[in-house]
């Protein structure tokens, strides 16, 4: 199936800046994101409350949903320096 969505220059240059740094055409990138929103809607709609999971079940719920994310082509500064830098402190 084909679907044509009119979407802004600027939509379009973030679409392909974010697929080029993950190493992907643009059209499995678009699909990838695709796919991956419609699966966490059905997971939020159809699954229990997560309040209501043992710990064990969380964890791994977790650890799945972290490893279908790509990793990051760079590695993330999250120190404190990181984060404050250049803001005179």
């Amino acid at each position: 199936m084909t679907i044509h969505i009119p979407i802004s220059p600027q939509t379009e240059a973030k679409l392909r800046e974010q697929a080029q740094a993950l190493g992907k055409d643009i059209t499995s990138f678009v699909l990838e994101v695709l796919e991956e929103k419609l699966a966490c809607s059905a997971s939020a709609q159809g699954e229990e409350n997560r309040e209501d999971l043992p710990a064990e079940q969380w964890i791994i719920r977790l650890r799945e949903w972290a490893s279908s994310h790509a990793p990051l082509p760079y590695e993330a500064d999250d120190s404190r320096e990181g984060i404050y830098e250049g803001r005179g402190e």
